[in-house]
């Protein structure tokens, strides 16, 4: 079940994973990636050290989690780049969340949360994203709470 047009902010979520679309190189300043990086800041340094081991391959994740919080899963949907802005591309974004479904399903999330990924920084078209996020998340058992508008102040009610 997918719930769509939530209001908030995404990394005050208490779903059990909360999604993020993200560079090889992100910088963790701005949008969601900001938001997520001021609630958990440990994400940054363990990011550091997950990226000098190996270069993260677009179309991949990596699930990150700071004690008992919730799972933070960065999907590589766009290019690096020297100013951070890298685009994205839809089948990055196709192969990211097929890789999140198959995580979803073995960590027998109850919940996700994500955001329009790729549709800011990425650029992409939400009219080409959203049928993705259909075709891989709409049949999960969990429920998939989507963040439609970014409201840094406040919690989106997911119900």
């Amino acid at each position: 079940m997918i719930k769509e047009a939530l209001v908030g902010n995404i990394a005050f979520s208490k779903a059990d994973a909360i999604v993020q679309g993200i560079a090889p190189d992100e910088d963790f300043s701005e949008g969601v990636a900001l938001a997520v990086s001021q609630k958990h800041p440990g994400i940054i340094e363990d990011f550091a050290q997950f990226r000098a081991a190996a270069p993260p391959l677009p179309g991949s994740l990596w699930a990150w989690r700071n004690g008992a919080g919730p799972r933070v899963v960065s999907l590589f949907i766009r290019a690096a780049a020297p100013d951070h802005h890298g685009k994205a591309r839809v089948e990055w974004v196709d192969q990211a969340l097929a890789q999140l479904r198959e995580l979803a399903l073995r960590e027998n999330f109850r919940s996700l949360a994500l955001p329009k990924i790729g549709t800011g920084a990425g650029d992409l078209d939400w009219r080409d994203v959203k049928p993705l996020i259909q075709k891989h998340l709409g049949d999960l058992p969990a429920k998939v709470f989507l963040y439609t508008i970014f409201n840094p102040l406040i919690a989106g009610v997911e119900e």
